[in-house]
């Protein structure tokens, strides 16, 4: 009887199985141009953007704590229930944005912002996931889903704590939230609000200590481009955020290889290198490249400088690591 009315109404009793492609991971330091990587790869029709960058879901189902304490993690943190929540809820969010809601919701969004995707190839399509807090867990995530690609992009670390600063020092004005840098390595960044002062040690709390900036802008570089050291060539891309700017079309080029996405998609990989687009950001104006030079003090200059110096062989690393910084990173 079952099976008659599965015929008769073309419902079938084994829907037909389908392959869950690994998602596509976005990451690097915090105003290192993650956002806007994003909301430019979101453009293409196999990439559907998941949410904004989903902390609290990775700490609380992913076994990748952010909240809190934005702590390291590798393959010794694996286990396969959090394999299976994250699969579970990446299938639920994609199962959703097919309805006709979701892409009323992205046509608005897209309208508004100027950016970001509507229609999308769901039969070949890649979850993308950007989180600057996943930067310190990558060999974790390849350890979940080990065919998974990750694009990494890195700052200068002029613009970088430039932005960072007049991001935090606006944080505290209208939100009245600090944060607080952990000295144990590979930790990223933890918020909290001003009544929780005593809570922390002030010398590793901004606004206050400058020089932590720079510490935070080693570290956690160093850290992610370590772990993506482990990652076989053909699923990473590691970009610099300044040749993004100046040269759109072959660092977005590289991307689209690295993904290998159908070719069928060469027009709208072309719209996406040549459209026209404002550069949000939610602290700062001017010319992305030069207005550190704006909002960082003579002093802060000269820390940054000396803290480079003093951590010289990491330093080395990430330059070594990072294409073309040296036409770039001239200070």
């Amino acid at each position: 009887m079952c099976a008659f009315l599965s015929k008769l109404l073309n419902v079938p009793t084994e829907p037909e199985p389908r392959k869950f492609n690994d998602p596509v991971f976005i990451i690097g330091s915090m105003r290192s141009g993650t956002t806007l990587l994003m909301n430019l790869l979101s453009e293409h029709p196999q990439l559907l953007k998941i949410g904004f960058e989903l902390n609290r879901v990775w700490t609380e189902i992913g076994g990748a704590p952010i909240h809190n304490g934005c702590l390291e993690r590798t393959e010794e943190h694996f286990k396969p229930e959090y394999a299976n929540n994250m699969t579970a809820y990446f299938t639920n969010y994609l199962n959703n944005s097919r309805t006709f809601l979701r892409r009323l919701s992205r046509l608005s969004q897209a309208n508004y912002y100027g950016s970001g995707g509507i229609n999308y190839d769901w039969e070949n399509i890649f979850l993308l996931n950007k989180s600057p807090h996943l930067s310190n867990k990558v060999r974790y995530i390849n350890s979940l889903y080990p065919n998974s690609k990750f694009i990494a992009i890195v700052r200068s670390p002029y613009g970088q704590c430039a932005s960072l600063k007049m991001k935090f020092l606006k944080s505290k004005e209208t939100e009245d939230r600090l944060r607080y840098l952990s000295p144990e390595k590979g930790v990223c960044w933890q918020g909290f609000q001003q009544e929780r002062i005593k809570d922390f040690p002030v010398d590793r709390i901004f606004p206050g200590n400058f020089n932590l900036l720079a510490e935070a802008w080693i570290d956690i570089n160093f850290t992610m481009l370590n772990h993506l050291e482990s990652i076989p060539d053909d699923r990473k891309v590691i970009l610099s955020y300044e040749s993004l700017i100046e040269n759109r079309e072959k660092s977005l080029k590289k991307v689209f290889v690295t993904l290998d996405l159908n070719k069928s998609h060469k027009e709208a990989e072309r719209k996406i290198i040549e459209k026209e687009r404002k550069i949000h950001n939610t602290s700062t104006k001017g010319n992305p490249l030069e207005k550190w030079r704006d909002h960082l003090k003579d002093r802060e200059q000269q820390r940054l400088k000396e803290m480079l110096i003093s951590e010289s062989e990491r330093y080395s690393f990430i330059k070594s690591v990072v294409p073309e910084v040296a036409k770039y990173w001239n200070f």
